[in-house]
């Protein structure tokens, strides 16, 4: 199994091929975009944030509990873990069909 990185210069670069533009406007929209979404997310005045983005996916930021008796499994000593915030996504249809698919259609 072979392991493919995509960067945000390489999601540039498709978005490049789609719009038939130049390679910097397409940086410039995609590093607006991925702000927009990083400043939505981090609303500090929401418990929970949610951005739902049809045929593609949902982010959400949720709060977790805190642990007061968690246990480091190093040293076995009992540590206290605060609430903090964590990041969910969830496919959308499309992308949760083809996951699903078994492994010889995609090859």
């Amino acid at each position: 199994m072979t392991e493919i990185t995509y960067t945000k210069k390489d999601v540039a670069g498709k978005l490049q091929n789609k719009l038939d533009t130049t390679l910097y406007a397409a940086e410039d929209m995609v590093d607006h975009l991925f702000s927009v979404l990083r400043d939505m997310l981090m609303n500090d005045n929401a418990e929970k944030v949610r951005i739902e983005i049809r045929n593609f996916g949902v982010f959400e930021v949720k709060p977790t509990q805190a642990k007061p008796s968690a246990r480091n499994p190093k040293t076995n000593e009992i540590v206290h873990v605060p609430a903090r915030k964590k990041t969910h996504f969830k496919p959308g249809k499309i992308l949760r069909d083809y996951l699903k698919a078994p492994q010889d259609v995609h090859e």
